[in-house]
């Protein structure tokens, strides 16, 4: 999502760095309590299971859910040994952590919401296709897997960058803008996508960016010092997280009462947003088209190096690593089999 990689990135991240090298003490003995990283806002399986109180009971820890705007904010804070887990971190956030060195492990997939997140053309702009883009304003946020989808929306279509304005908005300032009639289009994520949807329509389907290679989804992340320290705790976290993924599936209506407790919506617009997701269990999550198994990686691997080639490109790091096998890591997945 949005896992949003504000402007930001890099001074977060160099403030951090050198506790890169070694986190906190926390991390260094086995864990009593542990903090995750989460997007408030942003509905995901894991909630029923954090509702319900099943992760103090399956870990034996305590377990605090701790709020973050940004992908960047919660890598950094990992890098400081302050938050063990992140869970829905963005490929983009994670991927530029990484290559920077902040020592991360994928150790699941939380999430992909290639449905919620698209560019929505202004009602009466007489934008009918791609190709209409040229000459036109369009808003997103730099740096964010928004971003990373309008340049391959570009590119598939044949438009350079320079044929049209792009402007770096926040996503509440982009839907504002869209109702001004400041610009032509905009693309966001959820509950920022369905705003300009009520005045708007699309040029692509989620289905068309997706077979481009431009799917988006989140990953579950650890700290490596965590992982190592605390195996337990990493494999019990994901069982609970495939417990919720199951009860979800079997009991949608409760479950979006679940969620919208704990991600502040209420139960309709829960299901509105959800409907748009998609969740996987340890076994779907294990596929060749996920993570894969540590035998063999999954496509994540290329996609996470895909990002991370994007952004180069954007300025945003300054080079990518060559493989990033290293850090996808499904054997925490494979001892819940």
């Amino acid at each position: 999502m949005h896992k949003q990689i504000k402007t930001g990135i890099l001074s977060l991240l160099i403030i951090f760095a050198p506790l890169c090298l070694f986190c906190c003490s926390d991390d260094t003995k086995k864990a009593e309590d542990i903090t995750v990283a989460y997007f408030p806002g942003w509905p995901c399986t894991f909630e029923i299971g954090w509702a319900k109180g099943w992760f103090e009971k399956e870990m034996g820890v305590h377990v605090k859910f701790r709020e973050f705007d940004t992908g960047a904010q919660m890598t950094a804070v990992m890098a400081s040994g302050d938050v063990h887990i992140a869970y829905s971190l963005g490929l983009i956030p994670f991927a530029s952590a990484v290559t920077q060195g902040v020592p991360l492990k994928a150790v699941g997939i939380a999430d992909s919401y290639s449905e919620v997140e698209n560019i929505v053309i202004r009602n009466g702009t007489g934008i009918t296709s791609p190709r209409d883009l040229i000459g036109k304003t369009v808003g997103v946020p730099y740096g964010t897997t928004s971003h990373y989808k309008l340049m391959g929306i570009l590119e598939k279509s044949g438009i350079k960058q320079t044929q049209l304005k792009i402007i770096d908005m926040a996503p509440q300032d982009i839907v504002a803008a869209f109702k001004r009639k400041d610009i032509h289009a905009g693309i966001a994520w959820e509950p920022f996508f369905s705003e300009m949807l009520k005045d708007g329509h699309l040029i692509v389907s989620a289905e068309d960016i997706t077979q481009w290679g431009y799917n988006t989804f989140d990953v579950v992340a650890v700290t490596e010092q965590f992982a190592q320290n605390n195996p337990h705790l990493v494999t019990t976290f994901l069982k609970v997280v495939d417990d919720s993924t199951i009860y979800f599936r079997k009991n949608p209506d409760d479950s979006y009462r679940l969620i919208g407790q704990k991600a502040g919506l209420t139960p309709e617009k829960a299901k509105a947003i959800l409907n748009g997701m998609e969740f996987y269990t340890i076994e779907e999550q294990l596929q060749s088209t996920w993570m894969g198994t540590t035998g063999e990686k999954g496509e994540i691997v290329e996609k996470i190096k895909k990002v991370a080639d994007f952004l180069v490109k954007q300025k945003s790091i300054d080079k990518a690593l060559h493989n990033y096998a290293h850090v996808v890591d499904p054997g925490f997945l494979e001892e819940n089999k």
